[in-house]
Order: C-alpha cells, then structure tokens, then sequence
C-alpha cells in the first residue's frame, strides 16, 4: 500500500515533487563543496607551502651573497640552511613575440630546476621534475598576460649570452607565485642555466637564494642587518601574508558557501513545510480509513529520505566540478588541497539527508491536528483573527492587480520571509564583493601605498640609471629633472617628479636589534602624507611607523629607536602611526632629509609625477596615453591604476563579480519557480473564484507578478542599505592582515544600484512571468473539484 501511495504520489505531483529534488540536489551541491572549500581555504597557503618546501626563513642576495653564509655559519639560531644560486634580470632582458615580455614586477629571477631546493607545480597540481634543454617554466599568470601559449617561444637576452627557449608551461611557485611578490620566476635546465652562469658580464646580477630552519627569526633577522646585498629577506609567516589577495577569493568562496548553505535549508524546510500542508485532504483520508498517525509520518519521511538519497548521490558528484570552479581563480596560482579528499563532499552529501529527514519529521508532527474533517474544508477552517491592515481598500487609488499584491504582502509578510531570506543573502554578498572591486579599482586605497600624485610610471626603461654597484650613488636628481624637461616640452607643465625608495636599515629597540624596510621621498614632505594617530615627522631624526612595525619593535609614540644609517647612528623618536599595504604593513617612514644612502636601497619602486596645472581625471587619463607614446612604454597609471597594479587582482575580481552575479541568478531563478508554483497551487481555488465572477487571465497574471517583485524589490533595498555595514565585518578583518587598518570603501551607484540590483530584478520578472502563466490552465469550474 505505501509503495502505491507514494508511487501516486509522484505522478500526481511531478512539478512539487521535481522542484524538491532539484533544492535538495542544489542543497547537496552548496553544502558538499561548501564543505571542502571551507577545510581547503582554512588550510590554504600552509598546505601549499608545506609541498613546496618553504622554510622558516628566506632571504635573496645580488652581486655575491654580501657575507650572508658567514652569518648562517657561525649564528647560534640556524638549525640549517641551503643556498642556491640565480640570476637576476629585468623585462627588458626578455622578449616574446618581438615584443617586451609584459610582468607584473620589472625584476626577474632565472634559476635552474635541478639545484633548486624547492618544490614547483603544474596547471594540475603534478611536481614538475624535469626540465630538457632549450625549454622554459614560467610562474603562473605569465600566460594569460602575454596571451601565450605552450609550444611559443621566448628569448633571453642577457649581456654576451642570448638564448631562445621553447615555453613549456606555467608553474605555480609558492614563494613568488603571488601577486604582491610579484616577481617572475624563469626555470631552466641545468645546461642552459650554466650558459648564463659561466657569462662573466653577469656577475653583477649573480644572486644566491637562502632558506633557513631556525625558531628565532626574530634574532636571526637582527643578525642578517649587518650583511650586504640583500635584496629580499623575510619569515615565512610573513611570506604566507603575500598571498592575502588570493586568500581574499578563497574567503570569498568561503562565506559564499556558507550563503548558499543557508539558502538551501530555508528553501528545503519551506519546501517541505510546504508539501505536507497541501496534502491536507490525503491525510485527512488516510485518518477517516483509520491509519494512524504514526504511520502516516512514516510514509512521509520515507519519501523524503528516498528523495533526499537520489537529490544527495547526483549533489555529490556535481558538487566536485562545482567546487572546483568556486576555487579555480585561487588554484591557478596556488596548490590547494587537503587530507580528506572528497570524503568532506561525502559528509556535506550526509548532513543534507540526515537534515532533510529531520526536517520532515519536525513538519509531519502537523499531521495530529489534522482531521478527516479538514479534507472536506480543503484545509482552511474559514476564519481570519488577523488585525485590520494599514493599507485598506477604501484608501488605495492603485489599480486591483497591484492593490492585491501589496495587500496580500502587508496581510501575511511572514509568509514572504522564504523569498526575502535568499534574495538578500546572495545580494547582499554579491554587492559586498562588488563594493570591494570597486575599492581596489578606485584610488581610494592610493594613501595605503604612498603620496596620492597624478601620474605614476613604473616602466624600468624610464630608471635613467642603473643599480648594479650599490657603492656608485645614482643621480636621482638628474632623472627627476630629466623626466621633467621632457614632460614639459610635451606640453604638459610639471610641479615635480619623485620617486618613493625603499632603504634596509639596522634597528635598536628595547636592547634588541632588527631589521627594518623604511621609505623615502625626498622631493616630497613628510606633511603630505596621511597619519593615523600622531604628527608627521618635523626633523631628520623624527620617524612614522606602521602598527605592525610598533608591535615588531615594542614601541609607541614618543619612544625612541636607534637606527645605523651607515655612515652614523642617530636615535630617532617615533612621532606618528601611519597604514599602508606595502610590505604587508611592515614598514616606517624617514623624514625627507634623513641621512639615507642608495648603499641601502632595496627597492626603487618607480616615478611619481605631480603636474602643476592640477589636470582633472579626464586629462591625467590623456596624458597618461601621451606619455607611454612619448617613452615607448607601457607601465604608466593614474592614482586608481596605479592601485590596482599594486594589488594585482583587479580583472580577478572582475571575473568573481560575474561568478557571483550568475551564482545569485541561478538561486534566483530556482527559489522564484518553487515560489510561485507553490502559490499558484496554494491559491488554485482562489484563483478559480476570481476568474468565476470575471477577473482577466491578465489581472490575475499581474497580481501574481507584481507581488513577486515588490518582494524582491524590497530584498534588493534592503541589500543595497547594509552592503557597506556587512561588508566591513567580514572585510576589514582581511584588510588588516594586509596592512590597511582604515580603508574607505568606494561606493559606486551606478554598480550597487543599478546594474547588480537591476540584472536580478530582471531575472525574477523573467521566471515568475513564465512560471505565472500557469495560471491560464485554471478554470472557473474548478472552484468546485475538491480532488
């Protein structure tokens, strides 16, 4: 008899029954991947960085090893270490296609496979082993920036050695794989690597690659201030943070799960809540014949558990492809991975059936008021003790479809929760991921990276000179002035050009000593920058300091820290806490007349230009153009440029912002057919009535319409206001990791208003119009079909 029934059951009602299996698929989908997605993220770089073989320590020398190895030798605190050698060159070295091989970082590093102490991973996460001779690896993202391929080739050209290599693929390089690293790795074999090894012309940019095992990097790193020639040096703590633009997706993908996990229960209870109160008149029958109540809960969960196995075995294996596409933007660069496999999608696939089951037996536990009676009332009792609504008949001027609508809204809203509930959570989301896109695209972030100016060129063709002998001091001037002439006899009038350089500096604090990156513009004054808390430095012996850096050094405003400039040793008083995002936060600020010596420079990021006609956007735009045609060049921004430049994930941002935008359609379109089924069902006699005394297919079309999209309307509000208050909470957490304690997030109207909110109101007005027109199979007769 239970199979008879059931089996009936699913003739009688394909269209609820179908539209059930389908949110328990998607619930099994979103729950399975969201699962492993949430393990894979947490882990994230630690698990990437464990196969690659990163170290507690690393550090890179040019020209020599600067008497880093002696330092290792004799250091107390160094358990091991390794060395292996490099070669460092710049885009210029390198053509493909005839043209400069376009970088995220002008300086490049060519280094061998076959002594390297590190691990490397292709496009399928496979260790890359070997490499035969005249072939090449390149790090991730080189192909899609070059429209490259494999089988193209690229040449290098490096001083009395010129080469040309066949690209063999892409590999993703745990330690400078990310875009704030942003330097590419060249893997060559053995052979062609000793060519340019065995080129005495490049000594010079000979370079040695250290990693340490050590529990002190905090000493180690005091140590290593004494050395030369250190280009890069850092803890890996510090290098996993390098990877929190790429952990920004994987957050993403995982508090997008989480929304999709919690849409799909409140769908699924609807459903199911849904599903037994329409049955009225089958329980109502099965009381009358004398099945007791037991039993019937019985037949019921055991529809919903078949139901649920099915939904749960097909969720199960679209929820591996799934998952994969949430996180392809992140494993392109990054090996992501964890130890239980698929066995999370298991467990995910086993919480949505035992949910589903429990679900069902909550819901059926109505199943004791009903009676044999209710099958005769088709399950109303004919009484309404609700107050009388705000929005009465005799009051409205709007026209009958409309005013019923809105009357059957503001009559029951909690019966409109269902649809509210999932429109705003992936709303709210997506706009949340939109308003963070735009931020990183606007120059609202410009003060976390420097002195906003109007122009910034990073293009290495424009450094006038060189750094090859750290002990032969540059002109900077010269260049600054150099650029300025030029630009001024291109008709675009200069205030001034600068240029914001990175020095290593030895520092005491507290009785320790550390090593400590500075930044100094000398053409600009320390007033020109923005301060979190304190004043700006007023003399050469005053500095700012990040947050990072005052926990670093166990100091706060007024405290004083010794720095060795080189040539002297000058105590200086810390005066202000300022942000910024390079180095992850970990840097200070010198005065611009700080005795500073290129002998220390380790980064000369690139020019600044501030004209002194004050262009507005349009025009900077303009003369950003003339200025790559006027050098040849391509590496010129405007401040918002600039800053997604410096971050590096603005077209992936661009591309998740889709991904969301198709995700929040798809659940969209899911939650808008179940809806307005089940109100079409609920509402069939309703419906019959309204069209037995003459109201229009199209009147009743229209009520149904416009109830559904004053409810998506107002969900689409409600996301559109707390975008901003939601966003900080799960963004600024990520923003402090980077170094940014106070970002000011840029709200772009035309974005957050119109076309996101705008792209899904069109798409509910598409699924409700064509899932509403089942409401031309109503007769009027149909008031009396009990059955």
């Amino acid at each position: 008899m239970y199979w008879n029934i059931l089996k009936r059951d699913i003739k009688r009602k394909k269209t609820m029954n179908v539209i059930l299996l389908l949110f328990t698929i998607l619930a099994a989908v979103f729950v399975a991947s969201g699962l492993n997605n949430v393990v894979t993220v947490m882990n994230g770089t630690d698990y990437f960085f464990e196969k690659a073989g990163i170290k507690d320590y690393v550090l890179f020398t040019q020209n020599g090893d600067g008497g880093v190895e002696q330092i290792l030798k004799t250091s107390g605190c160094v358990k091991d270490y390794s060395m292996e050698k490099c070669i460092w060159g710049t885009n210029g070295d390198i053509t493909y296609q005839g043209e400069k091989l376009k970088v995220k970082n002008n300086t490049l590093l060519i280094q061998s496979l076959d002594t390297t102490q590190f691990h490397y991973f292709l496009e399928d996460n496979q260790e890359l082993t070997e490499i035969a001779d005249g072939e090449i690896y390149i790090t991730a993202g080189s192909f899609a920036r070059n429209d490259m391929h494999v089988g193209d080739t690229i040449r290098i050209q490096m001083k009395n050695t010129d080469k040309t290599f066949r690209v063999a693929g892409e590999i993703k390089d745990a330690l400078l794989g990310s875009d704030l690293m942003g330097n590419t790795r060249f893997l060559l074999s053995e052979n062609d690597f000793k060519a340019y090894e065995a080129d005495k012309s490049l000594e010079p940019y000979l370079g040695r690659i250290f990693q340490v095992e050590t529990d002190d990097t905090g000493t180690l790193s005091a140590e290593l201030a004494s050395a030369t020639n250190i280009l890069f040096s850092s803890e890996r703590a510090t290098i996993r943070l390098s990877y929190v633009m790429d952990m920004i997706l994987a957050m993403l993908v995982l508090v997008l799960s989480i929304c999709l996990i919690i849409v799909s229960f409140v769908i699924l209870k609807f459903v199911i809540t849904f599903s037994i109160r329409e049955e009225f008149r089958e329980i109502g029958v099965m009381k009358a014949i004398g099945i007791r109540n037991a039993k019937i809960r019985r037949l019921y969960i055991v529809k919903y558990l078949a139901m649920a196995i099915v939904g749960g075995i097909v969720g199960f294996f679209v929820s591996i492809p799934f998952g994969n596409l949430l996180i392809a933007s992140v494993s392109k660069k990054m090996v992501l991975g964890n130890e239980g496999g698929y066995l999370f999608n298991a467990i995910g696939v086993l919480a949505v059936i035992g949910l589903m089951v429990g679900f069902a037996y909550l819901c059926t536990g109505k199943v004791r008021k009903l009676t044999p009676v209710d099958a005769i009332r088709n399950g109303q009792t004919g009484e309404r003790y609700h107050k009388k609504t705000i929005y009465r008949l005799s009051k409205s001027r709007a026209r009958t479809p409309f005013y019923m609508a809105l009357n059957d809204i503001l009559s029951a809203p909690r019966r409109f929760i269902t649809i509210v509930l999932p429109f705003f959570i992936c709303s709210v989301f997506m706009l949340g991921v939109v308003m963070v896109t735009s931020t990183m695209q606007s120059k609202s972030m410009i003060t976390c990276f420097g002195k906003e100016s109007d122009i910034y060129i990073t293009d290495p063709k424009m450094m006038k000179t060189v750094l090859v002998d750290k002990d032969q001091e540059p002109v900077l001037q010269e260049n600054y002035q150099a650029i300025a002439d030029e630009l001024e006899a291109a008709g675009m009038p200069v205030d001034k050009v600068s240029m914001e350089v990175w020095y290593k500096y030895a520092c005491e604090a507290n009785g320790k000593l550390y090593s400590v990156l500075f930044q100094q513009n000398t053409e600009t004054h320390t007033t020109d920058y923005t301060y979190e808390k304190g004043t700006p430095p007023q003399n050469a012996y005053e500095i700012a300091i990040t947050p990072m850096i005052a926990d670093q050094l166990g100091v706060e405003i007024g405290d004083t820290v010794t720095i060795d400039f080189g040539t002297e040793k000058r105590d200086c008083v810390v005066t202000a806490l300022f942000q910024t995002m390079n180095q992850l936060g970990k840097v200070g600020r010198l005065h611009e007349e700080a005795p500073t010596s290129m002998k220390y420079s380790t980064t000369m990021p690139g020019f600044q230009v501030d004209f002194s006609d004050h262009p507005d956007e349009k025009e900077i735009r303009t003369r950003v153009k003339k200025i790559k045609e006027l050098y040849g060049i391509t590496g010129v921004f405007d401040a918002a440029g600039y800053c997604v430049d410096c971050m590096g994930v603005g077209d992936t941002m661009d591309t998740v912002c889709l991904l969301l935008l198709a995700i929040t359609g798809i659940v969209v379109i899911l939650v808008t057919v179940l809806m307005e089924r089940s109100f079409i069902s609920t509402e069939h006699g309703q419906i019959a009535l309204l069209k037995a005394i003459g109201f229009s297919n199209r009147s009743i079309f229209w009520w149904h319409v416009i109830r559904f999209m004053l409810v998506a309307g107002f969900a689409e509000i409600l996301a559109v206001v707390l975008t901003r208050p939601i966003t900080k909470l799960w963004c600024d957490p990520i923003w402090a990791m980077m170094g940014a304690t106070n970002v000011d997030y840029y709200f772009s109207p035309v974005r957050i208003i119109l076309i996101y909110p705008g792209i899904v109101l069109a798409i509910t007005w598409i699924a409700v119009s064509v899932t509403a027109f089942h409401i031309r199979r109503i007769r009027g007769t149909d008031i009396v079909n009990v059955e």
